[in-house]
């Protein structure tokens, strides 16, 4: 995605598969001048993102090489928010840099650099540095229309690994990017096309990683299940993982366990759903 041609850079990785890169950052964003104190405008930024061993679940480390004067970067790290998706491709944080570098980007109530903070609140009127859409350099990867069938239309570059189609046909994940084959997976309930580029979750009871159409998330644990480990109340008609529903000893149906309650039956203690617990008036239950 990001070519010689291309106002952000790869310089330098390592590693095979890489796990650190060096990206150069040709875009207008301040320094501070350690001998005077000024703060001044600077063309050309280096930083550095580390893949630890808890990526993707945990987000990347990102330092700057270069000095910069922003109230969300310091020197040992840059602040690229509270909430990392697994999902999220690394051209994504690498556009979410450079919009921070040119002040399109900032917070100033929890800030890194807190003399920067209040530089920005009382030079507001001057950004951003930049309006150029950064965002822009990642068009590349998606769907260029739809097929007589209404099917998406694959463009001709893979939305993850940047790769361009010659022989080798993309395809459209459930998503809409569009994957080459090497970056292609297959959700292992419905077979719908994936890619790396999606944000997947594991089933809590098998660990395998499903499309959003056949993932629930119980609403009684909170965790994510596939939907040959989860089935819907039939009380609160909400969906719920195995570990959290039962099927009533008296009807059959399966049950939160918010709506099931231990009966006597028979002389035994079993589960009985909230219908079959509370008749409505006049009936009665056996047992």
């Amino acid at each position: 995605m990001f070519t010689g041609r291309s106002r952000i850079r790869i310089l330098k990785t390592l590693g095979d598969p890489p796990e650190k890169y060096q990206v150069e950052y040709l875009v207008p964003s301040m320094q501070k001048d350690i001998a005077t104190g000024a703060v001044r405008a600077h063309n050309s930024f280096i930083a550095e993102i580390t893949l630890t061993g808890a990526y993707p679940r945990m987000a990347p480390q990102c330092r700057m090489l270069t000095p910069v004067f922003h109230p969300n970067i310091a020197p040992h790290a840059i602040c690229i928010g509270d909430h990392w998706a697994a999902g999220e491709s690394l051209p994504h944080l690498m556009v979410r840099i450079a919009e921070m570098l040119t002040f399109q980007s900032y917070n100033v109530k929890s800030p890194l650099n807190g003399e920067a903070a209040r530089w920005v609140v009382q030079n507001q009127a001057r950004l951003p540095l930049d309006t150029f859409d950064f965002a822009s350099l990642l068009s590349i990867g998606e769907a260029v229309g739809r097929n007589a069938d209404g099917t998406l239309k694959a463009g001709a570059v893979c939305a993850n690994c940047g790769k361009e189609s010659s022989q080798e046909p993309m395809q459209v994940c459930v998503n809409q990017h569009v994957t080459c084959a090497s970056c292609m997976l297959r959700c292992p309930i419905c077979d719908a096309i994936l890619c790396l580029s999606c944000s997947l979750e594991q089933c809590a009871m098998c660990g395998r990683s499903c499309c959003y159409k056949c993932m629930v998330k119980c609403r009684s644990c909170g965790r994510f299940a596939c939907k040959e480990h989860a089935a819907a109340c039939h009380v609160c008609r909400q969906g719920h993982c195995q570990d959290c529903i039962v099927n009533c000893c008296a009807c059959g149906r399966p049950a939160c366990v918010a709506h099931v309650t231990k009966a006597a039956v028979n002389g035994e203690k079993k589960y009985m759903c909230a219908a079959c617990a509370s008749p409505p008036r006049g009936e009665t239950r056996d047992g």
